[in-house]
């Protein structure tokens, strides 16, 4: 772990410079001076324990705000949490505090940050058409995460690709009609980018895509509940022989009432997700998914936001993060049946 000291040497100054910019102690300091210090710190990760010297100084915060829509329980998706966990984690470390909420509009965000001692904002889901004017609207740094691409700084997926290689996936096991299974009206950016995926998948094997099946689960749980009922019950395994899941607890839900309704994944159907959080470790049988890591996302956001904060030069607005198939137990090869139907 890095000392003041070591710091110091490495930029030029005294320790004394470097502990006044840790403290706040900053109204004699030019501003160069400041900026190069406070680089420093983020770029040697100083975790900062001299903070004990001034139990008083002012605590930093940064807003992590979800714009999920009506969707409340963002702390019991596993994507969200950890997400959430990994952000505080690297915040902690350059000295900086986490206020979090679930909003359904721009304007709780920009009252939030708009606080005094709120240094920017992270958030979670905004919709792209709604990025720009809410980074106009505040003089504040804002990094946004799955918000699509725009003139603002977004950290993202390769979603479209991780949907495409899963459908291609799905499509090589034999499987010709796979029903795909979105969220709430496709509400969030990245969902909208694994329809394409999908469609652009089915698409260039030539595949004809129903737009029976498509289907777009509410938050609702008996809702959402009943519309996989009447799928297992009229369409899992006769028409449709695999359903692609935009998220692994939608997956894991629908293999339950699948086996409720005597139809067994995956010999009568096969089932995929997308995320690789905990759902899929515990689906029984063990879920094919497209596998994310929310860490990265946060410690990307995280770095890409105390950039802007310190005023640094930033060479592109969008980072889209890689996924990768990880194949399970819940698909099953059909090829040799349907050339056997022939």
């Amino acid at each position: 772990m890095i000392t003041i000291k070591e710091i110091a040497e490495r930029i030029g100054v005294s320790p004394t410079t470097v502990s006044n910019v840790i403290n706040g102690r900053t109204g004699k300091m030019s501003e160069e001076t400041r900026k190069r210090v406070e680089a420093a710190l983020v770029e040697y990760h100083y975790v900062g324990e001299s903070r004990k010297e001034d139990p008083n100084a002012e605590m930093k915060l940064i807003a992590m705000d979800f714009y999920l829509g009506q969707n409340k329980d963002v702390m019991t998706d596993p994507f969200c949490s950890t997400l959430l966990g990994a952000v505080m984690r690297e915040l902690r470390e350059l000295g900086r505090y986490v206020v979090s909420a679930s909003h359904e509009d721009e304007d709780e965000i920009i009252r939030k940050l708009a606080s005094r001692n709120v240094e920017g904002g992270i958030v979670l889901g905004c919709p792209p058409e709604k990025c720009l004017d809410l980074c106009r609207r505040t003089a504040k740094p804002v990094v946004f995460i799955d918000s699509g691409d725009g003139e603002y700084d977004n950290v993202g997926l390769q979603d479209m690709q991780g949907a495409y290689e899963m459908t291609s996936y799905l499509i090589r096991q034999g499987h010709r009609r796979i029903a795909f299974f979105n969220d709430h009206g496709g509400f969030t950016p990245s969902n909208r980018e694994r329809l394409l995926g999908f469609r652009l998948a089915m698409e260039q094997h030539g595949l004809e895509i129903f737009q029976e099946d498509v289907y777009q689960l509410p938050l609702e749980r008996n809702l959402r509940y009943e519309i996989l009922r009447q799928f297992a019950r009229k369409k899992a395994g006769r028409e449709c022989t695999a359903a692609f899941f935009v998220c692994d607890l939608f997956a894991n839900e629908a293999i339950s009432i699948f086996f409720s309704q005597g139809i067994s994944v995956p010999e009568q159907i096969s089932v995929t997700g997308f995320d690789d959080n905990i759902y899929a470790r515990l689906s029984r049988p063990r879920l094919t998914t497209v596998r994310q890591n929310p860490e990265e996302k946060a410690k990307e956001a995280v770095k890409l936001l105390m950039k802007r904060i310190y005023g640094e030069a930033v060479q592109v607005y969008s980072l889209h993060l890689p996924t990768e198939l990880i194949v399970r137990d819940s698909v099953r090869y059909i090829g040799q049946e349907k050339e056997a139907d022939r």
